[in-house]
């Protein structure tokens, strides 16, 4: 009675546990966020200065259109690197600084030259970089005589960021932040390196409450330098503003004691922009926070001597609400126009929705705005904003501003490029319905955690999402291990994870690493060379929780085997030398020209290995269980020939269920038709008659002239099959598909809205967002299915653009 009660109990929670309806969950992923984008294709400005009827425009940029192939000199194509344009002679360069990516925050120009400021990333740390470039070129300027090549990395925490920078007495400031505390250091202008006449060291550090940053310096007439920035009181934000010394000391005579903090609401402020303004005033701008939902625009004009000007507002501060939830100044300058009046021009952006909206206002001497004064047009239906304006650039006219801005605008969430704003109006111009399609590819794989984390691996980059749909920010940066390019990954235990990385050189072309739960390489860890082999030649690592070993794929290129071999591995990177009867590696059938184990030819479930190879008239499918031995009950001591069909279908992947029942997936095609093929052989070896018909399950789309073509295969728990990819017909666009088969080759008529066994969405209705290709699965720890691939959806301007997209069924 207890067994059978058992038993019930069992098959009653196996039947509540695998009942997903094959429905979207609506509740996966907030807007945006459900997309997987790889931020490659963009090129996007931080800081202009326009000088000598000339602008120099700085910012960062993605890997651009060469997304699988090392930069020009060797290093990882994935990162952010230094962008740098010149307006006249329209040049531009592109810096590769740091491992893990680089950013330029300020520019200068100086001469025949421009040097960026911002930062670098190396192995988890972040440093001030100084680059310097030949201006008109737009090369590195590799004279060897500034740090020999053109660049200056200066470290102090593992946390430090430059965002401005000036020149003067042939001497560089660059000023931002190290760590917690606001730093500025002095480099020679001759040779780069740091000026030790300043402060005995080269550089000064200012702490400023808990936590401070400097956003803005300027050295004056008198050599004097006035910074501004952001500083943390320990409980909310405040814009403050300095004046040094020229010897970076305090000077006494400017605010209190040479400082000067400025609150709003008592709330967090955020300066992003200091101006000297034609009359010696100081202007600064940012935002500031009101309420909880609601960030204003902020400005506060200053006399020279740090003292409020109230004439400005009444109180030298004045808040502008654009009426969105998030209204920032970037940046903020005045001009007297030909009747003698003063205009003060504020950018930045709004933020009316999930996506940013260029801000031009207009405001008085007094801080007033104009009434219905003009706005400036987005030039897309995603994030549009402005980082900074130059007057003169352009003649004026009566659909243009005396100020020329320059700012960014995105096609789509990780597509974007800068632009020149000046034409007044509130009509947005068209874009290319087509933009930032051409690097849209199908997510490569998906594994989801014990904790419903999921990873995903698209275009080499590995991002991690939280159970809901949203990035989780704790892992790597902003989601994303940038360190290097992820070829194939897995999960191990105490949420760590293995993975096979690219690092494009000269020699080292690959390694296998181990990442900690912050998407950091554990840099004491090392994987020992299987003996005739090279970690450099390791295909993947997979991990098995039923002996809590690591099992890798080794090719045989590089090493001793004719053919690629797999072993196994103890948790601390040593090999199991008793794995397959102390031999250390069993053999793998490699991919058709190549030395690398073809993956598909081979799976591991919790008991046992199996692989499958092709003679020329038979099929050759081999077990061994985990401990690499040949299972004895399988065939023929391990080993199964299956005289082949003629002609054979195109071999796709093998897979094995819970019960060790081996699954043969092919494509076949008659007559422009091409269908899906499954067989199922027991875990004996013998083709599994009662499955399908005659123990084939086959699949077509439609009765003639369509394809369906396979992608990917999860097993359930409960032995069903799912199966994804894509299909298409005459006369209709390629869909993704799901399809979930019992174990006795049926379709699950519980799976899907209509109830038929198969998911799509764009038969389900939804043909402003579906999948073209569904290539990765994942089953949640509550049992719902993450499903991604390449989408198509619709965008504001009512064009359909390919994406790379998570979604979630019910």
């Amino acid at each position: 009675m207890k067994k059978n009660l058992q038993l019930l109990l069992f098959l009653g929670c196996s039947q509540f546990a695998f009942s997903q309806q094959g429905i979207l969950d609506s509740n996966f992923g907030i807007g945006q966020f459900s997309y997987v984008e790889n931020d490659n294709d963009k090129e996007l400005l931080t800081a202009i200065e326009y000088t000598n009827d000339t602008l120099f425009a700085a910012g960062y940029a993605g890997s651009g259109a060469n997304v699988t192939s090392p930069t020009v000199d060797g290093r990882f194509a994935y990162k952010d690197r230094f962008f740098y344009y010149n307006g006249k002679t329209h040049n531009s360069a592109f810096i590769s600084i740091g491992d893990e990516g680089s950013r330029a925050n300020a520019i200068k120009h100086y001469g025949a030259h421009v040097y960026l400021a911002g930062y670098s990333k190396d192995k988890n740390n972040k440093s001030i970089a100084v680059v310097k470039i030949l201006a008109k070129e737009a090369k590195l300027d590799l004279s060897q005589t500034f740090n020999r090549d053109g660049q200056v990395i200066t470290d102090f925490t593992n946390d430090d960021e430059a965002n401005a920078i000036d020149i003067k007495n042939n001497k560089i400031w660059v000023a931002g932040r190290a760590g917690d505390q606001s730093v500025i250091v002095r480099y020679n202008l001759a040779n780069g390196y740091v000026d030790k006449t300043f402060n005995q060291k080269g550089f000064m550090f200012y702490p400023m409450g808990t936590k401070s940053e400097i956003k803005s310096l300027k050295i004056l007439s008198d050599d004097k330098i006035l910074i501004a920035g952001t500083a943390n009181n320990g409980g909310q934000t405040d814009f403050f503003i300095a004046r040094l010394n020229p010897d970076g000391t305090y000077d006494a005579s400017f605010g209190t004691n040479g400082i000067k903090t400025i609150d709003f609401f008592g709330q967090n402020d955020q300066l992003n922009v200091m101006k000297i303004l034609y009359n010696s005033k100081i202007m600064l701008g940012g935002s500031c926070t009101k309420t909880a939902t609601n960030i204003d625009a902020a400005l506060v004009r200053l006399h020279a001597d740090g003292s409020y000007d109230t004439s400005f507002g009444g109180t030298g501060k004045v808040t502008y609400d654009e009426g969105t939830k998030e209204d920032v100044i970037n940046d903020v300058d005045a001009k007297v126009n030909a009747s003698n009046y003063e205009i003060i021009y504020a950018i930045g952006y709004k933020k009316p929705g999930l996506y940013k909206d260029v801000l031009y206002r207009e405001f008085e001497a007094d801080g007033s705005t104009f009434a219905n004064g003009p706005a400036v047009s987005n030039q897309s239906y995603y994030d549009d904003y402005l980082i900074g304006g130059a007057f003169n650039v352009l003649p004026p006219g009566n659909f243009t501003s005396p100020m020329t801005m320059y700012g960014n605008w995105f096609c789509r969430e990780a597509t974007g490029r800068y632009t020149q704003f000046n034409k007044l109006g509130n009509s947005t111009a068209a874009i290319a319905a087509d933009c930032g399609s051409s690097y849209a590819t199908e997510i490569k794989n998906l594994k989801v955690r014990q904790d419903g984390k999921i990873y995903v691996l698209h275009q080499n980059q590995l991002k991690r999402y939280l159970s809901d749909g949203t990035p989780d920010l704790s892992f790597g940066t902003k989601g994303t291990f940038t360190g290097m390019a992820t070829s194939e990954f897995d999960l191990l235990p105490n949420n760590k994870v293995v993975a096979n990385v690219l690092i494009y050189g000269t020699s080292t072309q690959a390694y296998s690493i181990i990442l900690d739960d912050n998407g950091k390489i554990i840099e004491n860890f090392e994987f020992k060379n299987l003996p005739g082999a090279d970690q450099r030649y390791v295909n993947k690592i997979m991990y098995s929780a039923a002996k809590n070993k690591m099992y890798a794929f080794y090719s045989s290129f590089g090493t001793q085997f004719s053919t690629p071999v797999m072993c196994r591995y103890n948790l601390d990177g040593t090999i199991d030398g008793s794995f397959a009867n102390n031999n250390k590696y069993i053999p793998m059938v490699s991919q058709y020209g190549s030395g690398s184990a073809d993956l598909n030819r081979v799976d591991v479930n919790n008991q046992r290995i199996v692989t499958l190879d092709f003679t020329t008239d038979k099929k050759v499918i081999k077990q061994y269980d985990l401990d690499g031995n040949p299972v004895a009950s399988f065939g023929n001591m391990g080993t199964m020939e299956i005289t082949a069909s003629n002609p054979a279908p195109l071999f796709k992947k093998v897979i094995m269920d819970n019960l060790n029942n081996v699954y043969i997936i092919n494509e076949k095609t008659i007559d422009f038709n091409t269908t899906l093929i499954v067989e199922k052989y027991n875990s004996a070896g013998m083709l599994d008659t009662s499955y399908g018909n005659n123990g084939i399950f086959e699949y077509a789309y439609n009765s003639a002239s369509s394809n369906t073509t396979f992608y990917t295969v999860t097993v359930q728990n409960d032995n069903k099959l799912l199966i994804a990819g894509k299909r298409r017909k005459l006369y209709v666009f390629d869909d993704g598909y799901i399809l979930r088969v019992n174990s006795n080759g049926t379709l699950d008529t519980s799976f899907s809205i209509q109830n038929d066994g198969v998911f799509s969405d764009m038969e389900d209705n939804n043909p402003s967002d579906y999948f073209e290709i569904i290539s990765a699965m994942g089953i949640t720890p509550n049992n719902e299915i993450i499903i991604g691939g390449l989408n198509k959806n619709r965008n504001a301007s009512n064009a359909l653009m390919d994406t790379a997209k998570l979604k979630r069924l019910k």
